[in-house]
């Protein structure tokens, strides 16, 4: 079979078209050149081509010389799109040739899948280390890896906002936008006095101001209930009188209590509206401000405080439901002695 002909087979008449932007072929000779343009030379681990506009065109590719230089996803890519033949040696490789050539990298499949998807999509992304780079940054990962909030803040410092395409074990793909929330709420800071009294875990009070006006505690027939972090935050602050020492009450009674209070503390300095997040499975649940308790929004947050590494369900997991009831969930965590937060929200590419 002659090349000519075994080109027909590769490369059908929608493919030519599409990427020489022409829609019919004017002579056999610009087919031949074509095919003969597109083989990809495979030595010392290296992809070469020769500098093809298609190639530059779209983005392939780091010119290197008189040659473009590929990266592996970017072969696999135009080889299952027929647009492209490897050669090693004397021989032509199949596509599991190529796989069993480039996939000795156990991260090299995540990463094609993403590139091949996005470029499906019609994003012109480049391969670039870790990252692919187009209309935004994308790190592809296999959910299997475990990565740590705070490395992934680092990255986001480096970086700026970019998103995290996460590959499933069905080679499926979640894309999530990770950046740095701006927390600042409009609520007003409680200016009165008021008492209250210790009642095993909690702390009760009669002013039902507390509670209307600033979504202080929560009303029960006539009183406030207060919990303990509420009520130890405005008893520091000179707000709540209570024959009791909450800080050794709360040490006692509060799990992880030096971290979450210090991370509630640092949420309403920041002009938040913070309650509770128990029932969505995180630490707190945050407004921006309330202005009316009897027709109260949809808190706009949840915040978990992280200590340890999340593997990628576990943060999966978190942030299906926070965005399930309309939040977004916020992660909170200790870099270098400061308090810093990550959002990781799902979206669509």
């Amino acid at each position: 079979m002659d090349l000519i002909t075994s080109g027909f087979n590769r490369f059908n008449k929608f493919s030519i078209s599409k990427y020489l932007n022409i829609k019919t072929a004017q002579s056999l000779k610009i087919i031949q050149y074509f095919i003969e343009l597109m083989e990809v030379i495979f030595e010392k681990g290296r992809f070469i081509a020769e500098a093809h506009q298609m190639l530059r065109r779209r983005r392939f590719g780091v010119i290197v010389g008189e040659k473009i230089e590929l990266h592996p996803a970017e072969v696999g890519y135009l080889l299952i799109k027929d647009l492209v033949k490897i050669r090693k040696n004397e021989d032509y490789l199949s596509f599991e040739d190529f796989l069993s050539e480039v996939s000795k990298d156990e991260d090299f499949l995540p990463f094609f899948f993403v590139y091949v998807d996005l470029r499906d999509r019609g994003k012109r992304v480049k391969p670039e280390g870790r990252f692919l780079y187009g209309d935004r940054i994308y790190l592809p990962i296999s959910e299997r890896k475990e990565i740590s909030i705070p490395e992934l803040y680092q990255i986001y410092e480096e970086k700026g906002e970019y998103i995290l395409a996460v590959v499933d074990e069905e080679s499926e793909i979640t894309y999530y936008r990770v950046f740095e929330p701006e927390l600042r709420g409009g609520a007003e800071r409680v200016e009165m006095g008021v008492k209250g009294i210790f009642a095993g875990d909690r702390v009760v009070t009669e002013s039902k101001e507390l509670f209307e006006r600033f979504f202080y505690g929560s009303e029960k027939d006539g009183f406030v209930a207060l919990s303990i972090l509420e009520a130890l935050y405005l008893s520091e602050r000179g707000i709540l009188e209570v024959d009791e020492d909450l800080r050794k009450v709360a040490e006692n009674i509060e799990r992880d209590f030096e971290e979450r209070y210090e991370l509630y503390t640092d949420l309403k300095e920041r002009g938040m509206v913070v309650k509770t997040g128990f029932k969505f499975g995180s630490d707190f649940r945050v407004y921006d401000e309330i202005t009316d308790v009897s027709q109260l929004p949809h808190s706009k947050y949840l915040v978990s405080n992280i200590k340890s590494k999340l593997g990628l369900p576990e943060i999966s997991r978190a942030v299906r439901l926070a965005n399930s009831v309309r939040k977004k969930m916020v992660f909170s965590f200790k870099l270098n002695g400061n308090r810093k937060y990550l959002i990781l929200d799902r979206v669509k590419v």
